[in-house]
């Protein structure tokens, strides 16, 4: 599935993240590989766009609702969806968040790079 050039080509994701510019940064990233990708500034407003998604990209700190909360919401609502976590935390707090059943946890800033592999493996697209 992809090129080389296009490697998340028909993979459908959403990016959470309160922060404006990263929010924007990562949806050009990810479009530039090939993926369609919607956004969300807040967790509350992911909810509302979970139908025809293959992964989410997510900040774990926003004010109001965690990436957390979003986890347990997406998994109530009965989705196996893989949500992918970036954290600008620590290491030691980053290691807490990898006990959290996340696809994966990513330091930020992250390698846009990284992130389109992460992507494709947690999609077993590799």
């Amino acid at each position: 599935m992809g090129s080389t050039l296009t490697p998340l080509s028909g993979v459908r994701i959403l990016v959470v993240d309160d922060f404006d510019d990263g929010r924007e940064v990562l949806r050009q990233i990810l479009a530039h590989y090939g993926a369609t990708v919607t956004t969300a500034s807040s967790a509350r407003e992911a909810l509302a766009g979970l139908d025809e998604l293959d992964v989410i990209v997510t900040d774990y700190s926003m004010p109001g609702d965690t990436g957390l909360w979003l986890l347990e919401r997406v998994r109530e609502r009965g989705r196996s969806l893989p949500i992918i976590v970036l954290t600008g935390y620590a290491e030691r707090q980053a290691a807490e968040l990898r006990k959290a059943p996340f696809a994966r946890v990513l330091r930020k800033p992250v390698d846009p790079w990284a992130l389109c592999e992460e992507i494709r493996g947690v999609l077993g697209l590799d």
